[in-house]
């Protein structure tokens, strides 16, 4: 094989491996998120369960389990929630920011680099 199939075989593999964790964090995600919902959790505990889902919304499953905790929530803990939509809108969708009063999130890592 030459070096431009290796890294091709190479690429396959870690994209292979990256659905596989994405279809675990399914697994292991959906019964926590589901019992999470199912009570009066904490706003800690809403918290860290975003943030662990954050990491993931880019998959479609996991980004419907975020959805289902920021919609139980959103009336409880509002700020946090709006805290979260902004931070994966920033992560997965910064179309959506443009030409908005957010957009200035957009240029906020570069301004913490100076």
């Amino acid at each position: 094989m030459n070096q431009k199939e290796n890294l091709l075989q190479d690429v396959s593999v870690i994209a292979q491996r990256l659905k596989e964790l994405h279809n675990d964090a399914v697994i292991a995600y959906t019964p926590l998120v589901q019992n999470l919902c199912a009570k009066k959790a904490t706003e800690n505990e809403v918290g860290w369960m975003l943030d662990w889902l954050l990491m993931y919304a880019g998959d479609e499953r996991i980004l419907k389990l975020y959805k289902q905790v920021c919609r139980a929530y959103w009336k409880i803990y509002p700020e946090a929630i709006a805290y979260y939509i902004m931070a994966y809108r920033k992560e997965y969708d910064r179309e959506s920011l443009i030409g908005t009063e957010y957009e200035y999130l957009l240029h906020e890592d570069e301004m913490n680099e100076d």
